[in-house]
């Protein structure tokens, strides 16, 4: 059958029209079942063992989260535990539409690699202990701006100065990690030497501590018959095991809570975030070991200086005044004892990418200041200038992560899978040819 003119006229008009809609929204018409299911978000890691799949409901968003391999293909968000990072596993040959995301809250001495440009650079969004991460964690041990002005634990200068049978100045040192990137139990050791210490954990312990407490401590930091037991001491040594930018742990917050001075060392941009501008006493303001005890003694007997360090519990007016801190305590997502529906870290890391994903560019990435940490080690400073012992260790600790995050960055950039024996080769051969050092 032959078409009169008028039909093949209508029949252009037609497939001008279908090609014009394929042309145009064609990506549309193909992802319309995508596009009203869940965006999916796939946690990338061989430590969870079971299946997790859920739907979860993100204020107006709601995401898949997934943790079943299978499913990369369809993921928009690929999510990594920084603990958990194993260097011959990645996701690669890497699809355009995987965002990476990168939930770290610990310091480096676990993931050397993580704290370098090169790497950091491979993530679309970040959850680390930095204030310039996409969800920061800098105060999450922090459990509320009320538990730093509350007398629920504080002990009067009165009260801390009765215990005969604890000698001046009264000093407390709880801590079971014994090898850090700070040298924490080589100035222990020496400061214990100038001044009365009781020290209860498992480092350099000296006094054990009572029986119902000593089950697991560890796992309770917080609480109210460790915290009372504690509160009683005029200083706690509060030294945390790497100094970061912003890394900031319970050993600081936890003294404060107590109306107990912290004698700290660890975060460099630590006074951007104490309470008053006088809230701790700070190891790298004296120049070693015997300078700081000759400061504690002194405070220790001096009710009028050491109150003037517990402003926050002492001022009913306006018990903080730093502003940097009042202002993250209102709009940070996250906060340990937070006890609320989908508050917990990992709920609050996923629904901050499930947005994230759905709402922000592509362009976005990570770089340096989304988890900084020296490449050299920063370390408390030793009598006579000594070197604490362990850090020319965590010194060649940090320049391989170094060398990993180079190699993890030709790897990814090339875009072919690779495995762990393909990374370790790669390692060893840089290794032994002295090709990290640069």
């Amino acid at each position: 059958m032959r078409l009169t003119p008028r039909r093949c006229i209508a029949l252009v008009v037609m497939l001008t029209i279908w090609l014009a809609i394929v042309f145009f929204f064609g990506d549309k018409i193909m992802n319309y079942e995508d596009s009203h299911s869940p965006v999916e978000l796939l946690w990338w890691s061989r430590d969870m063992t079971w299946t997790h799949d859920v739907e979860r409901k993100c204020g107006i968003n709601t995401c898949r989260i997934t943790n079943k391999r299978s499913r990369l293909p369809q993921a928009r968000g690929v999510l990594f535990y920084g603990s958990n990072m194993k260097t011959g596993d990645f996701p690669v040959p890497r699809g355009n539409r995987h965002a990476w995301a990168l939930l770290h809250e610990e310091s480096p001495r676990n993931v050397p690699f993580a704290s370098n440009d090169k790497f950091l650079r491979h993530f679309h969004f970040t959850s680390t202990f930095s204030r310039f991460s996409t969800l920061p964690l800098t105060t999450q041990y922090l459990p509320s701006g009320q538990a730093l002005t509350s007398k629920d634990y504080y002990v009067s200068f009165a009260g801390k100065s009765k215990f005969a049978y604890r000698p001046s100045p009264s000093v407390v040192f709880l801590q079971s990690d014994c090898d850090t990137m700070t040298g924490r139990e080589d100035y222990v050791k020496e400061l214990m030497k100038l001044i009365n210490i009781d020290s209860f954990g498992s480092c350099l312990r000296n006094k054990d501590l009572p029986e119902s407490l000593q089950k697991d401590y560890l796992n309770n930091l917080y609480s109210p018959e460790l915290l009372r037991f504690l509160s009683d001491y005029k200083f706690m040594i509060a030294i945390e095991n790497a100094a970061c930018p912003d890394y900031i742990t319970e050993k600081f917050w936890r003294p404060l809570i107590m109306g107990v001075i912290p004698i700290y060392f660890g975060s460099p941009t630590i006074k951007d975030w104490e309470p008053n501008k006088k809230s701790a006493i700070y190891v790298n303001d004296f120049p070693n070991p015997q300078a700081l005890a000759q400061y504690i003694t002194q405070l220790a007997d001096n009710q009028e200086l050491y109150d003037s360090y517990r402003e926050h519990k002492l001022n009913l007016q306006n018990p903080i005044s730093n502003k940097n801190l009042l202002h993250s305590l209102i709009t940070r997502q996250y906060h340990i004892g937070d006890t609320s529906a989908g508050a917990s870290l990992f709920d609050k890391f996923e629904c901050a990418v499930c947005y994230h994903v759905i709402n922000t560019a592509r362009n976005v990435r990570a770089n340096l200041r989304h988890y900084n940490c020296p490449l050299e080690p920063l370390f408390v400073q030793l009598q006579d200038q000594k070197v604490p012992q362990n850090v020319a260790d965590w010194r060649s600790v940090m320049e391989v992560g170094q060398c990993q995050a180079e190699i993890l960055d030709e790897f990814i950039r090339r875009n072919r899978s690779f495995n762990q024996v393909d990374f370790d080769n790669e390692l060893n051969r840089r290794v032994e040819g002295n090709l990290c050092l640069h």
